[in-house]
This record gives structure tokens, C-alpha cells and sequence, in this order.
């Protein structure tokens, strides 16, 4: 906002916010700078699916040689997108519904999974999943209680529930990946009749 000053002489003069001040400037420079460390970072695993699947260590896993990644993870999964780790808990039809919710749905998705922040800055939670329902259309989130947005502090980790509205049941296609992030998205698979 710009500030009138007028002088002893009475003329006005208009002092203007420096270009640092602003919101916008700060808003360029973050997804620039995000940008440019994605690319610096290599920007993903490389695999189709992304992230880099966290295994658990026990002796059978340590004899065993390097398995081929999945074309999709499933439930149970942990991967890890960035300084971020998700393990995928659950995903259900519930019979919850929100009657204030503008469009209503034949079938609610309710999803659970882990979220573990290692990074070094607060993370937003509960804006970091997509999911695609069998026609391949991205679902629209439903509200349903428990239905988390918040945040994670850099070192804690959460359990995030969330709701998405399908008319359809079937494959779904679910893809974790932090809110700003130019790594590539984790991709899981699960059917829900």
C-alpha cells in the first residue's frame, strides 16, 4: 500500500513499498528457488512410479538382491518423495457423508496414511495426495470427519485422514507428494469395491 506525504511546501509525494516488501516477490522467489534445487537434486528417482521405496530392514531382506521396482506401490508401502516418507495405511468406502458438501457423491474414499517429515522446514499435510478414480479423472476431496489440514514440523511425523467423492468404484490411482515439490509424485494402486 503506498503512504501520501505531503512536505512543508504542500506538495504531495507517494512513497512506495519496496519491490522486496511485496507478496508476490516472495511468492517468484520461493518457486524459483524450489525449482532450482529440484534440478540441482535430479529432481526424483527416475522410476515411473517415484519416490524410493523404503525397505525394512530383517535378515531375508538383507540376503535378498535388488528387486525390481514396482510400476506401483500398494497399500502398506512406504516411499519416501524428497525429504519426505509416506506409508500408504488404508483406503475404504465409508458411509460418511457431509451434507453441506455442494456436490454429493454415490461413494466416499476414505484415506489414512503416515506422513514423516525429514526435512528441515514446517510441512503442510493433507494437500499432498491426488487420486484418480477408474475413468482416470482426478477425484475431488470430500469432506469427512477427522478430515486432517494441517502441519508437520520438520523432524515429527502424523497420520493424515482425507475423503475423496467417486460415483465409480474400481482401480484408483493415488500419487503422494509434498505440496511444493518438484520431486516426482509416489504412485500407488489399490481397488476398492
Amino acid at each position: 500500500m503506498s503512504k501520501k506525504i505531503t512536505d512543508e511546501s504542500g506538495k504531495t509525494y507517494v512513497e512506495k513499498k519496496p519491490f522486496y516488501k511485496k507478496g508476490c516477490f516472495w511468492i517468484v522467489a520461493v518457486v524459483v528457488v524450489a525449482i532450482i534445487i529440484g534440478a540441482v537434486a535430479g529432481g526424483g528417482s527416475g522410476s515411473d512410479n517415484g519416490g524410493t521405496k523404503v525397505e525394512k530392514t530383517t535378515a531375508k531382506s538383507k540376503k535378498s538382491s535388488a528387486k525390481k521396482t514396482p510400476k506401483f506401490y500398494k497399500v502398506g508401502d512406504t516411499v519416501k518423495v524428497g525429504d519426505v516418507v509416506y506409508t500408504l495405511k488404508s483406503v475404504e468406502k465409508t458411509d460418511e457423508r457431509n451434507e453441506m458438501n455442494d456436490k454429493q457423491f454415490k461413494n466416499v474414499l476414505k484415506v489414512v496414511y503416515h506422513v514423516k517429515n525429514e526435512g528441515s522446514d514446517e510441512l503442510p499435510i493433507g494437500a499432498d495426495l491426488d487420486v484418480y478414480g477408474p475413468d482416470n479423472n482426478k477425484l475431488d476431496t470430500y469432506p469427512i470427519n477427522g478430515t486432517t489440514i494441517n502441519s508437520v514440523a520438520a523432524g515429527k511425523e502424523a497420520d493424515v485422514t482425507t475423503g475423496f467423492g467417486t460415483d465409480k468404484l474400481g482401480d484408483f490411482e493415488l500419487q503422494f507428494k509434498p505440496l511444493v515439490s518438484v520431486n516426482k509424485a509416489a504412485k500407488f494402486k489399490v481397488n476398492v469395491q
